[in-house]
């Protein structure tokens, strides 16, 4: 399906995350590239999967599930240290940091 993609560049307007790096390749149109060529980069971890640029594709494609998709098999290669332990604390403490609120218990999420 991501070979479908027309490059317009309609979907890293509603990328979160492209508005606050300003760097193509860690938005939705930078990752959707980065698919269609197979290539491996550490900027699928800076998707955080909210679906925003589902919604202003014109083409229809779910990117959010490309992505997700492209995650789960290339995993392992970037898998790294610091990475395994962010997914840990947002696991139990609901953020990448390992903090907790003041009172708060820490509680297991399955996110990642």
């Amino acid at each position: 399906m991501i070979d479908k993609c027309i490059n317009c560049g309609m979907c890293r307007n509603s990328c979160g995350v492209f508005k606050i790096l300003l760097d193509e390749r860690f938005g939705s149109r930078g990752r959707a590239l980065l698919t269609k060529k197979k290539m491996v980069d550490k900027s699928f971890y800076y998707c955080t999967l909210c679906g925003r640029c589902n919604e202003d594709c014109p083409v229809g494609i779910d990117l959010k599930e490309e992505f997700k998709q492209f995650r789960v098999k290339v995993k392992d290669k970037l898998t790294t240290k610091s990475n395994r332990k962010m997914i840990e604390n947002v696991r139990k403490y609901g953020n990448p940091f390992g903090e907790l609120k003041e009172g708060e218990i820490p509680k297991e999420l399955f996110c990642c």
